[in-house]
């Protein structure tokens, strides 16, 4: 996983709905990859059965957007079925 230089970005939207329940955007970093014993970076958000545009700077994950190596989307909470959708995820 080579690093992604996207410093001339600075926020990553995206919109979702889905079963009520609160999900997490992860952002892995060169530094924060939880390879190296740093946990990655992560924002929750509750997805609701609407779409709902969702937009979070670099800076809430501890980066400048110079050293991106991943995203993830996930239910961290419990385990069993959920239901999410995401849609137009853009690095503006």
């Amino acid at each position: 996983m080579q690093p992604a230089n996207l410093s001339k970005k600075n926020t990553i939207s995206f919109w979702a709905k889905g079963d009520g329940s609160t999900y997490a955007l992860v952002v892995l970093t060169e530094a924060r990859s939880g390879q190296s014993g740093e946990m990655p970076a992560m924002t929750q958000f509750a997805a609701g059965p609407e779409w709902k545009q969702y937009s979070f700077p670099f800076s809430a994950f501890d980066t400048d957007g110079s050293d991106l190596t991943g995203l993830a989307f996930i239910d961290a909470q419990r385990a069993g079925k959920f239901q999410f959708q995401i849609d137009e995820v853009e690095i503006k």
